[in-house]
């Protein structure tokens, strides 16, 4: 249509999405924050929408009721921060990894594990409560288990999944995403944390974990080198008990399904897993794919 601009045609498809309910009011203002680098052109863009689209009134609710974070996310995104570098090795995409996220950590604990959040404690815990819901059903959670997660950040699902298994490991490359995961699980006995060198798990022993679990680490890893997450793929299969299940939500934001998929299922196939989740979006909030594998004994 003549006229119209970029930022405007995005707000239109980001708006539809939100209104069919493949996304949330959360994720369709973090995307319209992505596109716009700016709440206050985000604020613009769907102010001129009330009306055409319903999610519209949704997505304004949030942002006044949430200025401040709403800002802070947008400072974040102009600052460039989140740019990895252009043809890096992998030692440079897990170099980049660690900068972002001892920076990101700093302007925002909780906007540094998701954006979406907006730096809202009760978004997350409410995000991180689904997520937790949906592990107890696919069967990932039980009192006798011990989990390693990859990734850890500021602790998030340690703090909520201790109380449900019988130790859980978290690791990440970030030391300032440790100190503040410390912070948060000061007290709970059954969680460890420890730094990790981003390139595999050679840190743990053969069938040390029932649960491998990575949440929205793996973009990350691909990022990188796709050769990378296909590594930790291969090394949560050594760490697994036959039986243990490695949990990847979200493999990248390369927003394409199927190649995500196909790239799963074939790192699948090629380390000993079956495919129980093969790539479902069960979350209302979070807008996360789902890949459930267990490994074959």
């Amino acid at each position: 249509m003549a006229g119209v601009t970029r930022a405007e045609e995005a707000a239109r498809d980001i708006l539809s999405r939100c209104d069919s309910g493949s996304i949330s009011t959360a994720i369709a203002l973090m995307e319209l924050l992505i596109e716009t680098e700016d709440a206050r052109a985000a604020t613009r863009l769907v102010r001129a929408h009330v009306g055409a689209f319903s999610a519209a009134s949704g997505i304004l609710q949030l942002l006044e009721s949430k200025p401040e974070g709403a800002a802070r996310v947008a400072a974040m995104l102009r600052s460039g921060m989140d740019r990895p570098p252009v043809n890096a090795t992998v030692e440079e995409g897990i170099a980049f990894c660690r900068r972002l996220f001892d920076w990101s950590v700093t302007q925002s604990e909780e906007a540094s594990v998701a954006l979406y959040s907006l730096g809202d404690a009760s978004i997350l815990e409410a995000a991180t409560r689904e997520i937790v819901e949906w592990l107890d059903v696919e069967g990932a959670l039980e009192i006798d288990r011990d989990a390693l997660d990859l990734g850890c950040g500021i602790g998030r699902m340690e703090v909520a999944l201790a109380p449900r298994l019988r130790s859980i490991t978290g690791i990440d490359v970030s030391p300032e995403m440790l100190k503040r995961a410390r912070v948060r699980c000061e007290g709970l006995s059954n969680v460890r944390l420890s730094s990790a060198t981003g390139k595999d798990l050679a840190g743990f022993p053969a069938r040390s974990f029932h649960l491998v679990l990575a949440v929205d680490v793996f973009p990350y890893l691909v990022q990188s080198a796709l050769a990378l997450a296909e590594t930790h793929v291969e090394e949560a299969a050594r760490v697994l008990h036959p039986g243990g299940q490695l949990v990847i939500l979200n493999l990248s934001y390369r927003a394409d399904r199927g190649r995500d998929i196909r790239d799963v299922t074939g790192f699948a196939r090629a380390h000993g897993f079956e495919v129980a989740v093969g790539g479902t979006a069960p979350f209302t909030l979070w807008d996360g794919l789902a890949f459930r594998l267990v490994r074959r004994g």
